[in-house]
């Protein structure tokens, strides 16, 4: 049982992110939405792991750089993941997040010389091709329509490549000190958001702070807990293809409860989006 518990762990917590959209846009309806939800959950859990962040300082503070990149990269991914599943389509933005595996082996390939194998290369084609037929189902034939929430989704997962990326790069810096990280520069950007767009602060009733609370506990604090307990005791091509459960679970459960079957272009699109991303587990 215990050589199963990380593989259970990490493909619960997979599938909990992959129900993430339904409280997201339950609180977007009530007026708690992208840069507002982010700074109230991704903040709060952000401001309880400060004690943390602080006792592993002797790791970090000669790397302010590595994790001011982490911070942004990570913090941007957050926020505007949660803005394109509040606004758009859930199906069509969380297939358009899923080119995070591609962004992932380019920049690998561009910013740290890591070796492109065929297959790799392969299955970034099957990813690009993937997106265009997501693209490609919001317009009309030879017309692509590209919304500002997947722009955002677009920006969601090349940002979360990013700070892939950069979180690997910060071998030296604890895994608990980047979160942290993460968190915080979350909030600090949802911050200069709602300062720039002059987003009022939404009316907080009781249903809100309850939803904003169960939000951040479940999803934010307990799902990041258990997917860095899962990836950090499995094997990363391993663990590349359970996250998959998290688009699979997303895209059903959004089908099933919006009424809202893929067309035929999201499909295949996704399809081989997804079978782009096993690829790469694979590779790994």
């Amino acid at each position: 049982m215990n050589s199963r518990l990380p593989v259970l762990v990490l493909t619960g917590s997979a599938m909990l992110w992959g129900l993430s959209w339904w409280p997201m846009q339950k609180l977007g309806a009530a007026g708690v939405a992208g840069p507002m939800l982010a700074l109230l959950s991704y903040g709060g859990v952000g401001l309880l792991s400060l004690p943390l962040l602080w006792r592993e300082r002797a790791f970090w503070r000669h790397r302010l750089g590595q994790m001011a990149a982490i911070a942004l990269f990570g913090g941007w991914a957050a926020t505007s993941f949660l803005q394109a599943m509040s606004e758009g389509d859930v199906v069509r933005e969380m297939l358009l997040f899923y080119l995070a595996p591609a962004w992932s082996v380019l920049g690998g390939r561009f910013l740290l010389k890591e070796h492109l194998s065929a297959r790799r290369s392969f299955a970034i084609g099957a990813a690009m091709a993937g997106a265009f037929l997501v693209i490609q189902a919001g317009g009309t034939l030879g017309k692509a329509t590209i919304t500002v929430a997947d722009a955002l989704a677009l920006s969601a997962g090349l940002s979360f490549a990013a700070g892939n990326l950069a979180t690997r790069a910060a071998s030296e810096i604890p895994l608990a000190s980047k979160t942290s990280a993460q968190l915080l520069g979350c909030a600090l950007l949802s911050i200069l958001t709602i300062a720039v767009t002059g987003m009022p602060w939404p009316p907080m009733g009781a249903s809100s702070i309850w939803g904003v609370a169960a939000f951040s506990l479940i999803w934010i604090a307990a799902g990041t807990t258990t997917t860095a307990y899962g990836m950090s005791k499995l094997e990363a091509g391993h663990s590349a293809l359970i996250i998959l459960a998290e688009l699979v679970t997303a895209v059903v459960s959004a089908s099933a409860v919006n009424h809202r079957a893929p067309s035929g272009l999201e499909v295949l699109g996704g399809a081989l989006i997804l079978s782009a991303a096993a690829i790469d587990g694979l590779e790994q």
